[in-house]
């Protein structure tokens, strides 16, 4: 359970019995010493009688340190809360209003549930009845409003509430004929208001309230008619200032989704967003960001974080004249948090602390498609807004924020940090062969590939044929065709789906998973006209589940690394060589299974032992000298056969000191038993590592207990189903003498220790087979 979960729990247990809640947050946070007033809202006690302080950040960042950031803000936040709901912030009304607002809609996001949290339901209550006459209280409490009927979507009382600010923002806009200030009845207009009051249009819309195109159209009129020489904005008049062109940006994203989001590419209209009123809002985005990505003044204000998350958020863009937005603006939030918690970078404490909330959590959020950015002109991106509308959908299936980026061709493979990398267009796709090589490596690092030929092109899929073949080599991997997915496959059946028609589509597998798709339906144009009831979304998410195996995306910034000290360089080097092995006629590369796992676990190994890795070539056991490899790694998909030479040659290197590891890659059982078979004929009878041995208990430099080593969900299921306990690790080994001289898993480790998900693999959780390979592998090297 995370902290943010728990903290939520405690507080729906705290109406009924704030003792015992206060009980257990005492044991789960002994930093969190507050009290739970009898009406069930959190109390923090005074300053003087507080114990809960949050610690300094220090460097590095990780998704860990931001979510504790989050939690400790919210905390905070739930401590300015008064009796009657209120989230205190002046006695300026308009400020307590919408800190109030504010404030709710960072718990909201932050993943706190009004059906089961009577603190944020009694903000929500108070909110309610509140009829302010302000644009900002009225366009932020319709965006709280709109995410708390998301997760409660039959409260009539919510929806009463975001009709009232609906109605409001939509009188004072007719009553202004323009935009909006902060009163209904302003005669006037500034573009901070305004951003404000299209943002409560776009909530109120989303949740069912329709204001019809004319206001859309408007709106496209005032921001591009406001737009300054220099691609910026101001506030109404003036030099373009940072905080009103984030406001610009942000509102022109709203109108292109809600006034051009209707149409899609075709092939008879090829031009549908190259010309026209849609061209002019593109166009006026590109000089919008042109401006913010030179823009070179202060970036640390609450304010300005906000708007450029709902900017960076919107363009699917991680970078703004080269500087990656997020990592520089959470650096600075976390690095100002206060020990209560609390967030000052301008406009008060719950203010900012709410937007630097609101920051943390939609800007960090975990990418779930990357959109390829390649050649020289737009025909990647036909539909703009296809992977905006999808990340959005796919909030409510994954329950939580999910991010969307475009990344280019030419950009590091690092870059293509998502599970699911998309491509597009309508003319055959032309890679170099250095293009080609980095594709192949995203998938070799666990990435998926989904293509689409843009309404139904035919060159655009013959030259997604092509790449499949220049990626892998029919000479060398003669069964990696694209060929029919059939309807029993994973990725139409992970979420049981009631389709209309379903897609077509046509795959690659390496016998493990299937890592390239192609669809035979045009379901980006639904994507871009956000036609979420259609088969095309259903299809997004299930290949999103079965990509992952079910998995949760960590946000920004994850990392492998256990945040303890990293142990000390050690001088000796861990050499490991893979073992050829003979494989089948349609899968001869079997034993390259999980090729770059050796190298995503390295860092991992280096942290906890302070051994380098040197991956030595993959190795024939009947002809080559092994004489200076310290681990022999041996794993696969298929049936394993061995030579009388390799078997031979196996138990002499074994018998001469080395070592040997072997798992099944995914967990196949093909390979597990037929290893099994190989190992015990060679060395007899395996045996199972006992749990207070050495090298489980891990009582060793770099090693680690791993009674609680866990399991993903089908070995979960399969332990019990064979009556054994579904946790603590499973080793079996082969003694030469007193030492175990070969590792054996029937279950995964090679996939999982490079966080390649395999949908239903039989295989541990990639933290628990991090701690198994580098407890085996400082064992190993500190004999």
């Amino acid at each position: 359970m995370t902290r943010i979960s728990l903290i939520v729990a405690l507080v729906f247990l705290a109406a009924a019995s704030p003792a015992l809640a206060q009980a257990q947050l005492q044991v789960q946070d002994p930093r969190a010493v507050g009290r739970f007033n009898n009406r069930g809202g959190w109390r923090v006690q005074p300053a003087a009688a507080r114990q809960f302080v949050h610690d300094p950040f220090v460097e590095p960042m990780t998704a860990k340190k931001i979510r504790i950031a989050i939690d400790d803000a919210i905390m905070y936040l739930r401590s300015k809360q008064r009796a009657d709901g209120a989230i205190v912030v002046n006695r300026n009304r308009r400020y307590e209003v919408g800190g109030t607002a504010l404030a709710a809609l960072a718990m909201l996001a932050a993943g706190a549930d009004p059906a089961s949290d009577p603190g944020l339901r009694k903000a929500l209550d108070w909110l309610a009845k509140q009829n302010i006459d302000d644009t900002y209280c009225r366009g932020i409490s319709a965006n709280t409003w709109e995410y708390a009927l998301r997760k409660v979507p039959y409260d009539k009382g919510l929806r009463a509430a975001l009709k009232a600010d609906f109605d409001w923002l939509m009188k004072a806009y007719g009553i202004n004929k323009r935009a909006w200030r902060y009163r209904m009845n302003s005669r006037d207009w500034d573009n901070s208001c305004s951003q404000y009051g299209v943002l409560g249009i776009w909530a109120a819309q989303r949740a069912g309230f329709d204001p019809g195109e004319a206001f859309w159209k408007q709106m496209s009129n005032h921001w591009r008619g406001t737009q300054r020489p220099d691609g910026g904005w101001s506030y109404t008049t003036g030099a373009s200032r940072a905080n009103m062109v984030t406001a610009g940006l942000a509102s022109m994203f709203l109108v292109f989704d809600m006034h051009h989001g209707k149409t899609s590419y075709t092939a008879k209209n090829p031009r549908t967003f190259a010309e026209g009123e849609a061209a002019a809002v593109l166009a006026s985005l590109d000089r919008g960001m042109k401006w913010i990505g030179a823009f070179k003044g202060s970036k640390e204000n609450s304010y300005y974080l906000y708007g450029i998350e709902r900017t960076g958020v919107a363009s699917g863009r991680k970078y703004f004249g080269g500087e990656d937005w997020f990592k520089r603006g959470a650096l600075a939030v976390l690095k100002r948090q206060g020990a209560d918690g609390s967030i000052q970078m301008q406009y008060g404490q719950v203010v900012s602390t709410s937007w630097c909330v609101l920051f943390l959590v939609y800007g960090g959020a975990p990418v779930a498609f990357n959109k390829l950015e390649y050649g020289g002109g737009a025909d990647w991106n036909l539909n703009p807004r296809d992977l905006a509308n999808l990340s959005k959908y796919l909030w409510g299936a994954y329950e939580r924020p999910l991010n969307w980026q475009t990344v280019g061709i030419d950009d590091p493979v690092e870059e293509f940090a998502a599970p699911i990398l998309f491509i597009s267009g309508s003319q055959a796709a032309k890679f170099s062969e250095t293009q080609v090589l980095k594709l192949r490596e995203y998938i070799e690092r666990g990435g998926t590939i989904f293509a689409e030929p843009s309404d139904h092109s035919e060159p655009f899929e013959k030259s997604m044929a092509e790449l499949v073949g220049q990626m892998f080599p029919e000479n060398v991997y003669p069964s990696y065709k694209l060929a029919p997915v059939p309807a029993g496959h994973g990725v139409y059946t992970v979420m049981k789906q009631t389709w209309e028609k379903r897609p077509e589509l046509l795959g690659v597998s390496d016998g493990s998973r299937t890592f390239f798709f192609v669809s035979k339906e045009y379901v980006s144009a639904d994507w871009q006209m956000n036609k979420t009831e259609t088969d095309a979304f259903k299809l997004a998410m299930n290949l999103l589940f079965y990509a992952t195996d079910l998995r949760t995306l960590e946000g920004r910034f994850a990392s492998i690394l256990p945040e303890t000290a990293a142990a000390k360089p050690k001088k000796t080097v861990a050499t490991i060589a893979r073992v050829k092995h003979a494989g089948s006629k349609d899968w001869p590369r079997d034993w390259a299974a999980g090729a770059r796992s050796w190298a995503a676990f390295a860092p991992y190994l280096a942290h906890v032992s302070g051994h380098k890795i040197e991956e030595k070539p993959a190795v024939d056991l009947a002809s080559a000298d092994l004489k200076d490899v310290r681990l022999l790694h041996l794993t696969g998909h298929r049936a394993l056969r061995l030579s009388a030479k390799e078997r031979a040659a196996l138990k002499k290197y074994v018998e001469d000191g080395g070592t040997v590891l072997v798992d099944a890659f995914g967990g196949s059982p093909a390979f597990a038993a037929s290893a099994r078979k190989e190992i015990q004929a060679i060395f007899g009878e395996l045996e199972p590592l006992a749990d207070d041995s050495v090298l489980a208990s891990g009582r060793f430099e770099g090693g680690v207990d791993l009674s609680r080593a866990r399991f993903k969900l089908p070995a979960r299921r399969w332990l019990r189903g064979q009556g054994q306990p579904p946790r603590g690790q499973k080793l079996e080994v082969a003694l030469v003498g007193a030492r175990p001289g070969v590792f054996f898993s029937p279950f995964d480790l090679t996939g999982a220790v490079a966080g390649i998900d395999s949908y239903r693999a039989l295989g541990y959780k990639p933290a628990s087979a991090r701690k198994i390979v580098g407890n085996i592998l400082a064992y190993v090297m500190a004999d």
